[in-house]
């Protein structure tokens, strides 16, 4: 059961960072959220702190993606994506899962970090915190 729990938050996460690739056109801000099979706190937060992330983020300001640090194959497949968006030298320094790092889409500069286990309360005031530092 816990396998198939790890493997429906990991298509849901997926799903949502999808959506938010096409609605995120023009963001002001790109969060990088560090995620691994093996993280217990992924596993107990991820998809209520998407969620949270989601519900809070509606006028795509923010461009969510995925670094999955699972294992090597999902690093490398990460990595690519992070390159695209200039951010897989700066991401090198944030090791940390289950943590979203949100950086200036322009400026490629952290502007702030939560905890996925955080309260849905505490992660909404992250976005409105990393929008505001972003302009």
């Amino acid at each position: 059961m816990k396998k198939v729990k790890t493997i429906f938050a990991s298509v849901v996460f997926a799903a949502l960072l999808s959506f938010q690739a096409i609605a995120g056109n023009g963001s002001k801000v790109i969060a990088v959220i560090n995620k691994a099979d093996w993280c217990p706190t992924c596993e107990k937060n991820g998809e209520r702190a998407m969620a949270a992330f989601m519900e809070n983020n509606k006028d795509g300001a923010i461009h969510f993606v995925a670094n999955d640090v699972t294992n090597d194959e999902t690093k490398k497949k990460s990595a690519e994506e992070l390159k695209k968006l200039g951010l897989d030298e700066k991401m090198a320094a944030y090791k940390g899962t289950g943590v979203a790092y949100f950086f200036d889409a322009d400026t490629k500069t952290l502007v702030h970090q939560i905890s996925v286990a955080k309260t849905n309360e505490e992660l909404a005031e992250a976005l409105k915190t990393a929008k505001k530092e972003a302009e």
